[in-house]
């Protein structure tokens, strides 16, 4: 199913294909690719029709789900768009400012039973939203919040992309519903080339059931590091080695740059954990990959679902893949087992 854009995906993770660094050699697929894999089924649910102006979605960059709907944060209306699990709209929350319910640039958005939490991200802060769309409370952060999630018990969890301007800068944090600091961690890798560091601090997060949640580096590391939902390391966990991962050469800061690329987008459902690797664009760069890879609780690579296009982000839900492919459209599909 399709909901057309007005534009291509431009989150920070497209500085791989734009204006940070430029290409200089061909990308290289990692030893163990192509081996056998099992391979799951993907069906496209057929498109609802949305007539509405505000059911266009203009830069999304984040989706959450709860029991019968689908939340999407649109960075460019400053709104979260609200649809049914099929695709139909229903509501838009939100509009561009920085008074209450007002917001600029959300990048991230998170599901808690009534509320919808957004990750406000010029403003600065974190709103909550009843399902109405009615702002019922918020919290300044000391950075530019990317992206939120729930932990449970009343914590979340918001990640920060880092500036580079001074030194121990956190990648996670954890507040409670009130705004106070609970925990932070996952220091910012630095040295003396901010763009390699910029590539190298890429993560993304999928949260568990239990309130734990796992983090996986975009690039540069194939470990998957589980978390308590205090912010205790539990475990980390290697990716079984037929999992494809790409590199390619950039040139980057004061020289060549080796970008292993390891994944572009990752989710969980349950213990599951569901990866995309990039794939080569042109042979010299890296983009959006149209495969997920079944990644069990030991790293084990249990299937691999194809798709039948590049998508740059994406969640899971009892049996659903909802994503957003290139062109900035919706896309939900049926997963076989």
């Amino acid at each position: 199913m399709s909901i057309s854009g007005r534009g291509i995906i431009a989150g920070v993770a497209v500085a791989l294909l734009s204006g940070i660094a430029s290409p200089i050699g061909a990308a290289l697929p990692q030893p163990g690719a192509g081996r056998s894999v099992p391979s799951r089924r993907a069906v496209e649910i057929p498109a609802v029709a949305n007539d509405a102006d505000e059911a266009v979605l203009g830069r999304p960059l984040a989706l959450a789900v709860d029991s019968d709907r689908l939340y999407v944060a649109d960075a460019v209306d400053c709104a979260i768009k609200v649809f049914t699990k099929e695709g139909r709209f229903l509501r838009s929350m939100g509009r561009k400012g920085a008074g209450p319910g007002e917001l600029s640039f959300p990048s991230g958005v998170a599901a808690i039973g009534n509320s919808i939490v957004v990750a406000d991200k010029l403003n600065f802060r974190i709103q909550t939203f009843d399902g109405e769309g009615i702002v019922r409370g918020a919290f300044k952060v000391p950075f530019a919040p990317d992206r939120v999630f729930s932990l449970g018990d009343e914590r979340l969890l918001v990640t920060a992309n880092p500036t580079g301007r001074r030194s121990g800068e956190r990648l996670l944090h954890i507040y409670d519903t009130a705004g106070r600091l609970v925990w932070e961690g996952l220091e910012a890798r630095a040295s003396s080339d901010p763009i390699a560091d910029t590539f190298r601090n890429m993560v993304l997060v999928c949260p568990g059931e239990r309130g734990e949640f796992r983090v996986v580096y975009r690039s540069g590391d194939r470990t998957v590091r589980n978390f308590s939902a205090s912010g205790a390391l539990l475990a980390k966990i290697d990716v079984d080695a037929r999992y494809d991962s790409i590199s390619v050469d950039l040139s980057a800061g004061r020289g060549a740059l080796r970008l292993d690329g390891f994944c572009w987008a990752a989710a969980s459902d349950g213990e599951l954990l569901y990866l995309s690797a990039p794939e080569s664009v042109d042979g010299r760069d890296l983009g959006p990959g149209r495969a997920l890879s079944v990644i069990d609780g030991q790293g084990r690579l249990q299937a691999r679902i194809e798709l039948p296009c590049a998508i740059h982000r994406f969640l899971v839900d009892d049996g659903r893949v909802f994503a957003v492919d290139d062109e900035g459209s919706l896309r939900i599909f049926e997963v076989g087992r």
